[in-house]
């Protein structure tokens, strides 16, 4: 996954030959997209995507390491070695694909190649310090951190309000905090009891990210 605006993406833009073999898929709400032995990268043009990947320990647990919107690439094993992911359609997204092949083609024609892969292992390894981060918190502080993070960065803004995407569930936030769904949904009704969400029945709505703040900052 890279950023907007990454050497990749600009690349890719400025050769005819990504213009005659890319193609153009949709994902409607709920269904899964697996990197697992694809020979395509994925680029997003609209829409929210959520990273899972499965970790087995005494049974299989599904781990959420990102939530990725338009402009995140998504890269199939020859650039990184976590081929194990799935993503998951948060909303109706639109993506771009193209064999990896085709890809590399275009890159080999830049004396920039290596310094796209560079930049691609700088921003795998950026995204998994921003997951690995949250656990120096505690279960609740990490909910808190993570409502914070999707309403600044996908959230839709209202006044001091925010609204996340109807597809943002308890099963997400459970996934990317590290804990039972039991447990985020005990903690989501909580903040929804002091007044700082809105959780039941509705897309998941914050009411002032700064109290909310200040709420986790109580508890560090």
């Amino acid at each position: 996954m890279m950023k907007e605006g990454n050497i990749l993406q600009l690349l890719l833009n400025s050769d005819p030959l990504f213009y005659k073999k890319k193609e153009k898929i949709v994902l409607d709400k709920g269904e899964i997209l697996s990197q697992r032995d694809s020979k395509y990268i994925y680029i997003l043009e609209s829409g929210i995507l959520a990273q899972l990947i499965g970790k087995n320990d005494l049974k299989e647990r599904i781990i959420c390491t990102s939530f990725l919107k338009a402009d995140n690439i998504i890269l199939n094993n020859t650039f990184s070695q976590n081929e194990n992911f799935e993503f998951s359609a948060i909303t109706k997204t639109a993506l771009v694909r193209i064999e990896t092949s085709i890809v590399l083609k275009i890159l080999e024609k830049t004396p920039f190649f290596t310094d796209v892969l560079f930049e691609i292992i700088q921003d795998l390894n950026q995204r998994e310090y921003i997951f690995s981060s949250q656990f120096q918190y505690q279960i609740k502080d990490r909910v808190i951190l993570l409502l914070k993070n999707l309403a600044l960065d996908i959230g839709i803004k209202n006044g001091n309000k925010h609204i996340l995407p109807r597809g943002i569930t308890s099963y997400h936030i459970a996934a990317y905090c590290c804990c039972t769904r039991q447990s985020a949904i005990k903690i989501l009704n909580g903040l929804e009891d002091e007044n700082l969400i809105k959780f039941k029945h509705c897309p998941i709505e914050i009411f002032n990210i700064n109290k909310l703040e200040e709420r986790m900052l109580e508890t560090v």
